[in-house]
């Protein structure tokens, strides 16, 4: 268990966080925030006070401008999965929300605004909720950004451009800092091309276009498929590539095909679909929360990838596929689900490429 030193008391702070979000009264508000800097600072974690923040580096922010320090059990942590669309309200309030008792919420993204900020105040009862967008390498190694990710107790990746987190993010301070997060407990997670960045294998296109499935099964060395190395380095997904948007968009061949280019690594592939979200706690063990389905794609024995050479179509025989529906579950490590798998090939030769015709 990874337990901050000096702790403040977490249910107080976590009253007066939902005090400030439901007061109208700014006079309230400010008498509030000034009561929760008399609990709770920085430099009572180890962190230090709050660097300056560049002049080009943006930032918005809501709620207490300090750290709040509370015990995190690195053990009761976990990483969201999501799908992309409108995001899964539940998973970060049965989730998130005792997690991380009151404590601080970073959003990362290289573009857009500040959307999530009151978002995910009000469902995560936050002390704070920061978005940072980080678009150069050079923010990505600032002192405000590792200050900002060391001190969060929940880490959320925006949806966006994955090769453009890779480009900036990837061995760097920030991901240093991730990597310290993690360690110490904190809830990561993320959405569309933030859920991309979270697996071992990241599918990375890095400036050419998105792979399609009707494409990519017809030639195994279709340009759209590169990948880069492993960003988040969490231990439960290792083994792992995940994808987004799945069913809606349909994802299933080009999955396929990124497993192929892995066959003798025997990943697995985890698939989330729109308005969806999966839960991952350190054990491994995935539950599903939200809309629609979650996909878990494998090998096993029994596969064979029949025919795997640049310029020709792909011919896969016998992978598993999980479908996992809201409260269905899965074992990372152990392949064990309360569902059973369906048995799905592909023929790249074909303009019907699945069997069966349907492998959702």
């Amino acid at each position: 268990m990874f337990i901050q030193k000096n702790l403040v008391p977490a249910l107080t702070l976590g009253l007066m966080v939902l005090l400030i979000v439901s007061c109208s009264s700014k006079d309230t508000q400010t008498e509030l925030l000034q009561m929760m800097e008399d609990l709770a600072n920085a430099e009572a974690c180890g962190y230090g006070s709050r660097p300056e923040l560049p002049a080009n580096l943006t930032r918005y922010a809501v709620g207490y401008t300090g750290d709040v320090c509370v015990p995190l059990d690195a053990e009761q942590a976990g990483v969201i999965l999501m799908g992309g669309s409108t995001d899964v309200d539940s998973i970060f309030a049965q989730k998130v929300r005792p997690h991380i008792q009151g404590g601080n919420v970073l959003v990362l993204r290289t573009r857009g605004g500040a959307g999530y900020n009151q978002y995910l105040q009000q469902l995560t009862a936050a002390a704070s909720v920061e978005t940072l967008i980080v678009d150069s390498r050079d923010k990505a190694n600032s002192d405000y950004v590792a200050w900002a990710l060391q001190s969060a107790e929940f880490i959320w990746f925006a949806g966006g451009d994955q090769s453009e987190y890779i480009r900036y993010w990837q061995d760097t301070r920030l991901q240093q800092k991730l990597h310290y997060a993690y360690q110490k407990g904190a809830i990561i997670g993320g959405t569309s091309a933030g859920n991309a960045i979270l697996g071992e294998v990241v599918y990375n296109p890095d400036g050419v276009g998105s792979a399609v499935s009707s494409e990519v099964v017809q030639d195994f060395c279709d340009t759209n498929i590169k990948f880069s190395g492993d960003f988040l380095q969490a231990p439960m997904l290792s083994g792992t590539i995940t994808d987004t948007h799945f069913k809606q968009r349909d994802r299933m061949g080009r999955l396929m095909v990124f497993l192929a280019h892995h066959a003798n690594r025997n990943l697995t592939g985890i698939a989330v679909s729109e308005q969806t979200a999966l839960w991952v706690a350190r054990d491994g063990q995935a539950e599903v929360y939200g809309q629609h389905e979650v996909y878990m794609v494998r090998s096993d024995d029994q596969t064979v990838f029949r025919q795997i050479e640049c310029g020709q179509p792909v011919l896969i025989d016998d992978l598993l596929r999980y479908r996992l529906t809201p409260g269905d579950h899965y074992q990372l490590g152990s392949y064990h689900s309360n569902v059973t798998p369906l048995r799905i090939s592909l023929d790249g030769r074909q303009d019907a490429f699945y069997i069966p015709s349907n492998p959702y």
